[in-house]
């Protein structure tokens, strides 16, 4: 009987070239040989009749009509795992979920609160891949993505986490030196660290605190929260930041929050994923657990011009 549907092994080698761009990564991945990697590859585009994949430097990329494909089979072949690994651990409500994160919320929020979500489920496996990049949609490989702002991606559902309580934050020698910061406008004369992507978080400080929003203008900023902690640790200058991210410091000492009280900025980090993935046992458990941590670390804090107030 003449097949109408490639090998597992062929769809398997092709999954593993599109997600990694090399042939060399791949045969890592799948425990084969380079050769083996490209019979298949040839193999699978043989049987299509279309080509999958160019030359592209050193590696390869995906041409339009292999990046169609990838993205109509990725999603099945990663139910097939699941699936699978469901079976083999024979358990009800087992599964490996995958999942994508801004590295600084990862490393300071999440992977510090992980333990306590294994103890409830160990049957589960969390995978991380790499962050994905604000212009990225969500691969058919990931399952979920923590985010830094909503964004707006087609077939998205977007939750709000934590991370839209802003601080300021010193180190001990700037915050309590010779130019000890104790009023909002002893910020004049200090170097003040920004973040790109919270352009609004000084100048809302600054018009909660009646302080000229030109004198919050000037200053380095940064990719990353983790990089703008570190130089606020080092007395590079005073920065900005969600709260979230500085609980441990704050509550230790190594960082102060010299002056003033905390602004609302509308964005922070959210759960992004698409609706599919809510019939998955697994996920569900992880999405309610992610949000009853959230809710029950934070306060409440209102929203500049908003009537209700917001879980920070």
């Amino acid at each position: 009987m003449k097949r109408n549907c490639p090998t597992i092994q062929e769809l398997l080698a092709f999954d593993a070239v599109a997600r990694y761009a090399t042939l060399t990564q791949a045969a890592g991945a799948l425990c084969i040989t380079v050769g083996a990697v490209s019979k298949q590859i040839a193999a699978l585009e043989a049987f299509l009749g279309v080509t999958l994949l160019a030359k592209h430097g050193r590696g390869v990329q995906l041409t339009p009509a292999g990046r169609a494909y990838w993205q109509k089979i990725a999603a099945s072949l990663r139910a097939i795992e699941t699936a699978t690994y469901e079976a083999r651990s024979g358990g009800a409500g087992v599964g490996l979920l995958t999942l994508a994160s801004v590295p600084t919320f990862l490393t300071r929020w999440l992977i510090p609160r992980l333990p306590e979500f294994r103890r409830h489920h160990p049957q589960i496996t969390l995978s991380f891949s790499r962050h994905l990049d604000p212009s990225d949609g969500i691969p058919p490989q990931v399952d979920a993505a923590i985010r830094y702002s909503p964004g707006e991606w087609p077939g998205v559902v977007a939750e709000y986490i934590a991370g839209r309580e802003f601080v300021l934050i010193a180190s001990d020698a700037l915050a309590g030196g010779q130019h000890r910061i104790l009023r909002p406008e002893d910020l004049l004369g200090h170097t003040l660290l920004h973040h790109e992507e919270a352009p609004s978080a000084w100048p809302l400080w600054a018009a909660q605190h009646g302080v000229p929003e030109a004198q919050v203008a000037a200053g380095p900023r940064f990719a990353q929260y983790s990089a703008l902690i570190q130089a606020a640790r080092s007395g590079l200058g005073v920065g900005i930041v969600p709260r979230v991210l500085v609980e441990d410091e704050l509550a230790d000492g190594s960082l102060h929050s010299p002056c003033g009280t905390s602004v609302a900025v509308d964005q922070g980090h959210y759960l992004c994923f698409r609706p599919d993935r809510l019939h998955l046992p697994a996920f569900s458990a992880f999405r309610g657990w992610l949000l009853a941590q959230a809710a029950g670390s934070q306060g409440e804090l209102r929203l500049p011009g908003k009537g209700a107030p917001v879980s920070a």
